[in-house]
């Protein structure tokens, strides 16, 4: 299927999505005018304010100007600071990619060598603990797991800072704590696929061939297997994104997750709404690129595109 027609697809879901958070970040009781305004405000000022915000008007027409705000920044702006949003996502957007892209690598790297490990030493003491760690991985919140690499790493150990984003060094402790759980799964999940490969016929012919143990595994075996972590990998991708509010929140990141969380108190509904509809679109492309990462990895799958 190509890429075009894939993206053509993913316009109805954007659209239902853009739907549901308006109309209920519209329904969410309070009064954004009010809250700008603060305890004290006469209920002119109120009106005012709400005038100003464009909240007087009515329901479909601020849907409109929703969409407009997509493709003309000027129109999407925050009620708190009056900054276009698209300026306030940009400025933040950055550190969240740098968390989520560095955990995902890493978890992929590390998680991978530990499944070829644990399916070339089955039954060693290496693929027990590599076991052992990967259920731990699993099993721990992040934001427990984040406070004790704090504890540990900065304050009891001063390695590292605990908190911020302003230098390379403030980004590594949250990538490590960010990459446990891909790491785990990628790990459990690449060892499964290995050891069933490994019984294939595909692979007995090549090592008629000659070819040594690790070659077969590394060379033929584990390609096949990354296809099921490719899958994964974009699950994870999404779902670090939409996690970033906790990690931000627990390494004090100036991040898209900590803007969200600010904007929600704040009853900053344009910047709550963009941002969802920003998540939602990188679902989208992230599972976009997952199939055709997969495409290239497995040409059955690409055979079979091509033939629907």
């Amino acid at each position: 299927m190509s890429i075009p027609r894939r993206l053509a697809q993913a316009i109805p879901t954007l659209f239902i999505v853009s739907l549901l958070v308006f109309f209920f970040m519209d329904m969410i009781p309070g009064d954004p005018a009010q809250m700008l305004a603060g305890p004290g405000a006469t209920n002119e000022e109120v009106a005012s304010i709400r005038e100003f915000l464009g909240l007087n008007q009515p329901v479909m027409t601020r849907y409109g100007l929703f969409i407009k705000g997509l493709w003309d920044p000027s129109v999407a702006t925050s009620f708190r600071t009056h900054r276009p949003v698209a300026v306030e996502l940009a400025e933040r957007l950055p550190n969240t990619l740098v968390v989520a892209v560095g955990g995902l690598a890493l978890g992929l790297v590390v998680g991978t060598i530990s499944g070829v490990v644990c399916a070339m030493r089955q039954g060693g003491l290496a693929e027990a603990a590599i076991t052992v760690l990967t259920l731990a991985g699993i099993s721990m919140p992040i934001y427990w797991l984040g406070l004790l690499c704090i504890w540990l790493f900065a304050v009891h150990l001063g390695w590292l800072p605990a908190a911020g984003a302003a230098t390379p060094m403030h980004f590594v402790l949250p990538i490590l704590v960010v990459a446990t759980r891909p790491t785990a799964m990628f790990s459990r999940l690449i060892t499964a696929n290995l050891l069933e490969a490994l019984s294939k016929d595909y692979l007995d012919t090549a090592r008629a061939k000659g070819l040594s143990e690790t070659r077969v595994i590394i060379g033929h075996a584990l390609r096949n297997s990354l296809v099921a972590a490719v899958s994964v990998a974009g699950v994870q991708f999404g779902g670090m994104l939409g996690g970033s509010v906790v990690t931000e929140t627990v390494f004090g990141i100036p991040g898209v997750g900590r803007l969200l969380v600010d904007a929600v108190t704040r009853a900053d509904y344009p910047v709550v709404q963009y941002t969802i509809l920003m998540f939602a679109i990188f679902f989208v492309l992230i599972n976009l690129a997952t199939d055709l990462i997969t495409q290239w990895l497995d040409p059955r799958t690409r055979d079979h595109g091509r033939t629907a």
